[in-house]
């Protein structure tokens, strides 16, 4: 047919026609590894003259303010935090049993020394003062009587020593004259029958004096305890009405006017206002610093400024949980500065007795710069080129910033680095 006549061409075609496709692709692969080979084999100065400069080196040099990372000696210090409070702190209790009459103040009242907080009503203890003394009454005249038993015994055993005397001297007579005769034994025994009537009644008055004595004891007891009861009653019916015991304010009422008072009973709370203190807790790493009388700075946020004080107290013992110590700082009176504000106390860190200091290296802040979330600052090379270069920073005083790690001392950087700052960039220094 035709047809299978044009489509394959006769088997005696030339080879070179046969196989035209394969060689041309031959030749082209030819043809790239020599010209590659070529320009590899060139020196480089020319390839590089044959390659398309980098932007960085085809711009002019970016003008940039520098600073040098340098040592600098820094202050030490720990920041400790507390609270105001006044340095007298009291709760004033009822020491009567009543129903309180009288309540002359408010929370946040100020008073002062020996103003009347709270009357509590004494009507009670004004009876029993009644029965105190009536006590007193009976007690003395219990001792009057007792004490007159007393004398009136005394002076009986003086009258029987005095007959025992006559008849002792009547017994000598009686038996001088018994030897002799001239009386009868019965005359004898009668006088000695009177001695010993004598001397038993002697005995019997002694006793007498014993029992009144301890009548007239018992009774000067009962008159002191019966006096104690009236100087008691009496200081009850002055409790009755309590007064500030310092210049101070009410900063809390336990009580209402009407309600039933009890001995120990709160009535109200009240705080020196005029001598305030500042209360924290130092870590046992600090307490060595920390000495009586030293002076200090608080800062008080609410005031924003610092209050200046000393040391007044240092508590002797450690939380046992928190091994901190509780230190009372007393402040210098200023305007505004009341209890419960919050301060700041700054003790030197480390073992230095006073506020120390040591060797950091610091930069400007104004040279640090974030990106891609990483702190860091643009160091300058050899060459004035800008490298970012990461760091790690520490507390920020004044207007420098310390550096942990990243830089050394001497290190070149841009200040105030912008947008137009870029890793390799040509840097003209100002």
């Amino acid at each position: 047919m035709v047809i299978d006549k044009l489509s394959h061409p006769p088997s005696h075609s030339p080879f070179w026609l046969r196989h035209l496709p394969r060689i041309g692709l031959l030749v082209g692969v030819l043809l790239v590894s020599g010209g590659t080979g070529w320009w590899f084999s060139q020196p480089g100065k020319n390839r590089e003259s044959s390659t398309i400069p980098v932007s960085a080196n085809a711009t002019v040099p970016l003008r940039v303010k520098t600073a040098i990372a340098r040592l600098q000696s820094v202050e030490t210090k720990r920041v400790l935090t507390g609270t105001v409070e006044p340095v007298e702190t009291v709760n004033l209790t009822s020491r009567v049993t009543g129903k309180v009459h009288q309540l002359a103040v408010q929370e946040g009242d100020r008073v002062k020394t020996g103003d009347t907080l709270v009357v509590i009503d004494v009507a009670d203890i004004q009876a029993q003062s009644g029965q105190a003394l009536a006590g007193v009454n009976m007690a003395q005249s219990n001792y009057q009587t007792a004490q007159a038993q007393w004398r009136e015994a005394r002076a009986q055993l003086q009258e029987a020593e005095a007959e025992l005397a006559d008849a002792r001297l009547e017994q000598q007579r009686m038996a001088m004259l018994r030897s002799e005769g001239a009386v009868s034994q019965q005359v004898l025994d009668k006088a000695n029958t009177q001695v010993q009537m004598t001397q038993a009644r002697i005995q019997q008055i002694q006793a007498g004096i014993s029992q009144a004595q301890a009548t007239m004891n018992q009774a000067r007891a009962q008159v002191k305890q019966s006096q104690a009861q009236v100087s008691q009653v009496s200081a009850n019916l002055n409790y009755g009405k309590i007064t500030a015991p310092f210049n101070g304010t009410i900063t809390r009422k336990h009580a209402e006017v009407g309600a039933m008072a009890g001995p120990g009973q709160q009535l109200v709370t009240l705080e020196s206002s005029d001598r305030l203190r500042f209360s924290t807790q130092v870590p046992e790493s600090l307490i060595v610093q920390v000495t009586q009388g030293q002076p200090v700075s608080v800062r008080l946020d609410a005031l924003n400024r610092s209050v200046l004080g000393a040391v007044s107290q240092i508590i002797p013992s450690a939380d046992p949980k928190t091994r901190n110590f509780e230190v009372k700082v007393t402040l210098n009176k200023v305007s505004g500065m009341i209890p419960g504000m919050f301060g700041r106390l700054q003790l030197a860190d480390g073992a230095a007795a006073t506020f120390g200091e040591r060797i950091a290296l610091v930069i400007p802040k104004s040279a640090i710069i974030k990106q891609f979330g990483i702190t860091g600052v643009f160091k300058i090379d050899d060459k004035d080129r800008a490298i970012f270069q990461p760091i790690t920073t520490g507390k920020t005083q004044n207007f420098e910033i310390e550096v942990f790690s990243g830089l050394k001392a001497g290190n070149r950087l841009v200040l105030e680095p912008t947008d137009n700052l870029k890793e390799g960039i040509a840097l003209q220094i100002d």
